[in-house]
């Protein structure tokens, strides 16, 4: 019991190391963007004043500088993504102390801020225990802990490109995610399933792997 006790101890620890390192560098990176702004804005001023206006590229635009809807917008995303690592760490916090198999496990939300739809994730230990390769991979896929394949690439660079609307890595068919499993093997996809629990917070493993 005290062994565990220190365990979970040490995973908080853990956890709450983390979320005070991802706030610093996501508080470090608005301050930055808001530096940059600043002393863009200052220059573009001082270009201004010794330069007489005129319709050439002398005039200052506009578009080149933050407004302050720019800068609420920036400071709204930053808050969220802060927000999103709370959520995380406090679920997975909450899903390290489960430990019975009909113990309910909490859904993270992805990098998105999504939630997994009720029936795409395990509800307790014993499901996630049992959860088939297909779902694995999906979940995995949801979480980002495995890379895009080709067709997933080849996806993302038409949404890049204008062609489709809307792109979701995640939302994938079974008959290609059946392709996708014959490339892995009965040790990766034991890796697969460590490090979505490990993102979960659970302490279930297969293999020979202990942490």
């Amino acid at each position: 019991m005290s062994s565990e006790l220190e365990l979970l101890k040490q995973q908080v620890a853990e956890l709450q190391e983390l979320v005070k390192r991802q706030s610093l560098i996501i508080s470090k990176t608005g301050q930055n963007v808001l530096e940059l702004q600043v002393a863009r804005q200052k220059a573009g001023v001082e270009a201004f004043g010794k330069a007489p206006a005129s319709k050439s590229g002398s005039q200052v635009e506009a578009a080149d500088y933050a407004t302050n809807e720019d800068l609420v917008q920036l400071v709204g995303e930053l808050q969220g993504q802060l927000e999103n690592i709370e959520e995380r760490s406090i679920r997975r916090l909450v899903n390290s102390t489960k430990s019975d198999p009909k113990d309910l496990i909490s859904p993270l939300p992805n990098s998105d801020a999504e939630i997994p739809a009720e029936g795409f994730f395990p509800r307790s230990l014993e499901e996630f225990e049992r959860i088939s390769d297909t779902a694995l991979y999906k979940l995995a896929k949801f979480y980002e802990l495995l890379p895009p394949s080709l067709k997933e690439q080849e996806q993302f660079e038409d949404y890049l490109e204008g062609k489709v609307e809307e792109f979701h890595i995640s939302e994938i068919k079974d008959e290609e995610v059946e392709k996708e499993l014959k490339k892995y093997s009965s040790d990766q996809l034991e890796d697969v399933f460590n490090d979505v629990a490990r993102y979960l917070g659970l302490k279930l493993r297969r293999g020979t792997s202990t942490w």
